[in-house]
């Protein structure tokens, strides 16, 4: 069992998530920007160093935020021997970006094939590994929270508890699409093909 650190890399405006298309096991498909955890690691630190090593970003560990765990377990693996698979404690932390550090974002070519940003919700909606969905909807949750703990401590008034009644409504309206047996998304690279079940 190893630790992994993955990324929730968020622009500038707030409004997206950057996903890169991974070219190893165990996850050859769009995924986090992230990896393993080395001895003496924290989540951030680990993201400091991946965010180095793979968008050639250097950042302060303390700008990473806490958005979600899981358990992973995957059939194949990048090391020999590759049929032994792995198991995954994973790290989800946020990081959100300026518009001038998305703009010098160097993707690491050994590690990805491509990149995108896309809503968390457009995430949700599409064919993407469970636990990416299940990141998206926690982030999404989370910025909710914010803005109802925001709101929630102004001065009482009917206008001001609308807004919580409204804010709280659109928390609890995120869907994670997520339930437990096999899921439709398959993991697919050259002749392999993985079929993925989620256990909640």
């Amino acid at each position: 069992v190893k630790g992994c650190s993955d990324l929730l890399v968020v622009s500038a405006d707030g409004k997206s998530v950057l996903l890169g298309k991974r070219l190893v096991h165990p996850q050859p498909d769009w995924w986090f920007i992230g990896g393993r955890m080395m001895p003496g690691d924290t989540p951030g630190s680990s993201c400091t160093r991946i965010v180095r090593r793979e968008l050639g970003l250097e950042l302060d560990p303390t700008r990473f935020t806490y958005v979600c765990s899981a358990s992973l377990a995957w059939d194949m693996r990048e090391q020999a021997p590759r049929t032994n698979g792995t198991t995954d404690v994973q790290i989800v932390l946020s990081l959100r970006l300026t518009a001038d550090e998305a703009g010098r974002i160097k993707l690491d070519a050994k590690e990805y094939a491509d990149s995108k940003w896309m809503e968390p919700q457009a995430v949700l909606a599409g064919d993407f590994h469970p636990a990416l969905k299940h990141a998206c909807a926690n982030l999404l949750k989370r910025d909710a929270y914010t803005r109802l703990a925001a709101l929630a401590a102004e001065p009482v008034s009917s206008d001001s508890d609308a807004k919580v009644a409204a804010a709280a409504r659109e928390m609890l309206a995120i869907d994670v699409p997520i339930s437990s047996g096999t899921s439709s998304y398959v993991i697919k690279f050259g002749d392999y093909q993985g079929a993925v079940n989620v256990v909640l």
